[in-house]
């Protein structure tokens, strides 16, 4: 039975509120129908994408309660990602709560992420598994979960310790402004740049996660610096002078120093290094087209910050 969904106003009426629960899933027969029981404990209503699953995750979650929303083929957890905050303005939900659905994270520290929400009054709360320090996730996902948090906190107007948390509440708010396009796991923080964009406010909550069993369906390296590099795109876009004027002012000067000792050998020694006036060539080139790209990104980037 779902929460009492109700909240008080200055006129001391009561409205209610529409809570949903979001759960990507592909393949995860083992574990969604647990979800969706604990999640509805916590909701009005659980949606499952069953992101192209080849086995029982739709049918298991439509018995367990789940209104289920089935993707033909399997695009992606992002893809799933974008069909749950379009579902959630279809709902009119006031609360979106997004939960994996390999039971890595407790429903039951659902309302811990709503009342955060709630009782301050923010657009997004993260439930972070690095907060407190006593994650027991494996090193090596340790390491390249904080090297794109790092490149994420670079990007955005805020800092947070879990970029690639999938755990996480919006705001009717923050379900009306953000409209994301990337249907990788880079969704995740995609949405942390649009979070700063928009000016939104975010909050984190430390959770606990369970690493019992492989849930991975990806080898982490590449999925990795995939991450990364779709997380360096976005914050390109957001910052290019640092992205690319500074480098390309960079190489122009090297280019130059290494253009002026090429002219300086000819004139004076009638000596020609062509690996020097080759590489004093291609760095120019290369610098000026970083520069023009610098100057080009920046204006667009002012331009559509003027017009919001």
């Amino acid at each position: 039975m779902a929460t009492a969904n109700y909240i008080r106003r200055l006129d001391k009426e009561f409205i209610q509120i529409m809570k949903l629960v979001g759960i990507p899933a592909y393949n995860e027969q083992g574990t969604i129908g647990d979800m969706v029981k604990k999640s509805l404990q916590y909701s009005d209503k659980v949606i499952v994408i069953d992101d192209g699953s080849s086995d029982n995750t739709a049918t298991i979650a439509k018995q367990s309660g789940a209104t289920v929303i089935s993707h033909q083929k399997n695009q992606g957890y992002g893809a799933a990602v974008i069909t749950l905050f379009d579902r959630a303005r279809q709902e009119n939900a006031d609360i979106l709560t997004i939960i994996d659905g390999d039971g890595q994270h407790d429903p039951g520290q659902i309302p811990l992420l709503v009342n955060t929400l709630q009782e301050n009054n923010v657009d997004v709360v993260i439930g972070s598994r690095f907060l407190d320090n006593k994650s027991d996730a494996p090193g090596y996902r340790k390491r390249g979960i904080k090297i794109i948090t790092s490149a994420a906190n670079f990007g955005a107007d805020f800092k947070v310790s879990d970029a690639q948390s999938g755990f996480r509440s919006y705001s009717k708010r923050a379900i009306e402004s953000i409209h994301p396009t990337e249907t990788g796991m880079s969704v995740s923080t995609e949405i942390l740049l649009k979070i700063s964009n928009k000016g939104l406010s975010v909050a984190e909550v430390p959770i606990t996660v369970s690493y019992n069993g492989d849930t991975s369906t990806e080898h982490p390296v590449p999925h990795g610096i995939a991450v990364l590099m779709n997380t360096l795109k976005f914050v390109s876009v957001k910052h290019p002078i640092a992205f690319y004027g500074l480098p390309g002012i960079a190489l122009v000067v090297i280019g130059s120093i290494l253009g002026y000792q090429f002219l300086d050998a000819y004139l004076h020694k009638q000596v020609v290094f062509l690996g020097s006036f080759m590489a004093a060539i291609i760095l120019f080139l290369v610098g000026t087209i970083l520069c023009v790209t610098a100057v080009i990104l920046f204006s667009m980037a002012t331009l559509i910050r003027e017009k919001n």
